[in-house]
């Protein structure tokens, strides 16, 4: 019995909460530790801050509660200014795989950029601590990129995400490119996902790329990824059939695009997909004003098995030619690889550069060595989990891909030329 359906069994008889099982008090604790004669607000949990399209001056606040939470609040202050304010907050009821999770949201305007703001949770005599929000700046920025958490046991994940939480406590946004959990429909993978990033998603933004296992039911077949599309509030695409499925936003001095890759597993539930998707696409490019212009999609350009560009490929890189896309990050094969800069599948000095993410979970696959790979993992059998951090200003872009362990498997930078 392989591990997918060893689950799938275990979870057709109720056993799902018998999967190892994270310390969440612990875990959240800072978060429970409330100020000013307030007891602690333990029911909130999986407290997150989601990317919207401008953080200069916005902010997305999301978080979950097991049962609904009784005159609720989120109040915020500028630091140095230390007047209150009261965010609206609005909550939605969702139910998945027979469990049901209060999911709250708080959307923040007309910030200041560049800012530093404290915000917290009230019930009533009830409140969480303090957190930090830090709106963004017109211009340099860190940000951690890692690729495949999906895991059997979250503890590895947890690993990655502590250490580079802990080893560049100055990057303000992250993304997951994809996969973020090994089955999207299952509660618990995400109540384990959310507990083991809970040190990294306490005061950095988060920007989620949709992967394929987001679109997998329990019985392993394809569905709608409802469970990516409720728990993230995402910058809105203007297409109604397909928020959350894509999008963009400006970060200092990039643009980011999230693009989606799962046409095999949505093709019978969002045809219109692909199409809806370009158009947006070129829209969003032409009404881009930011240095760098750098693409998020989880499904990889390669096929290494034949050692050629596979059916993605066709689809978008055609599309990153035409529109000058200066970065390119894919995930989904669990093993980093630099391809360096590509024009019309071939090697080009003018062209896009394509880098594969290594895995943050515990999947290991094994791809074979190709030409096309620059910089390859130096042993693909016990390659360990990595993540890469990308330092960005206005004339260069520097990437650094390095183990869980402290290993630099790639450090190279990019000048802006055009």
């Amino acid at each position: 019995m392989n591990r997918r359906f060893f689950i799938k069994f275990l979870l057709s008889l109720g056993l799902g909460a018998y999967f190892p099982k994270l310390t969440e008090a612990a875990r959240f604790e800072n978060l429970h530790y409330p100020q000013d004669n307030y007891k602690p607000l333990r029911s909130v949990k999986f407290l997150r801050q989601i990317v919207t399209s401008d953080s200069r001056t916005s902010r997305t606040l999301m978080w979950q509660s097991d049962k609904e939470i009784a005159n609720i609040q989120l109040e915020y202050i500028l630091v140095g200014e230390e007047n209150a304010n009261f965010g609206d907050v609005g909550y939605k009821y969702f139910e998945q795989s027979g469990e049901g999770t209060f999911i709250y949201f708080c959307r923040l305007e007309n910030l200041k950029p560049e800012s530093f703001y404290r915000f917290r949770i009230i019930s009533d005599e009830r409140a969480t601590s303090w957190q930090n929000l830090k709106t963004a700046g017109q211009n340099k920025f860190q940000m951690l990129v890692f690729s495949d958490s999906q895991c059997e046991n979250y503890n590895v994940w947890q690993k990655v995400a502590d250490t580079a939480n802990k080893n560049f406590p100055d990057a303000e946004i992250f993304t997951v490119n994809g996969d973020i959990v090994d089955n999207g429909q299952a509660p618990y993978q995400w109540r384990h996902w959310y507990t083991a990033a809970a040190l990294l998603l306490s005061e950095k933004i988060f920007a989620p790329v949709m992967g394929n296992h987001e679109c997998y039911g329990l019985d392993w077949l394809n569905c709608l990824p409802e469970g990516y599309l409720n728990n993230f509030i995402l910058p809105t695409n203007d297409e109604k059939n397909f928020e959350g499925y894509f999008y963009s936003f400006d970060y200092g001095a990039a643009h980011f695009f999230i693009l989606n890759t799962q046409f095999d597993e949505l093709d019978n539930f969002q045809p219109k997909l692909k199409d809806a998707q370009n158009y947006f696409f070129r829209r969003d490019s032409a009404n881009n004003n930011r240095v760098w212009k750098i693409v998020l999609m989880h499904k990889d350009i390669f096929d290494y098995a034949q050692d050629k560009f596979n059916d993605i490929a066709e689809i978008f890189m055609p599309l990153f030619d035409e529109l000058e896309i200066d970065l390119v990050f894919t995930g989904h094969l669990h093993t980093y690889r630099n391809r360096g800069k590509i024009f019309a599948q071939k090697k080009s000095p003018n062209g896009t550069t394509y880098i594969l993410c290594g895995r943050s979970g515990d999947q290991k696959y094994v791809e074979p060595n190709s030409e096309i790979d620059d910089v390859t993992a130096p042993n693909l059998i016990t390659e360990p989990e990595s993540f890469i951090t990308l330092d960005v200003d206005e004339k260069i872009l520097t990437l650094t891909c390095q183990t869980v362990d402290g290993e630099i498997l790639d450090k190279f930078t990019l000048q802006k030329l055009r």
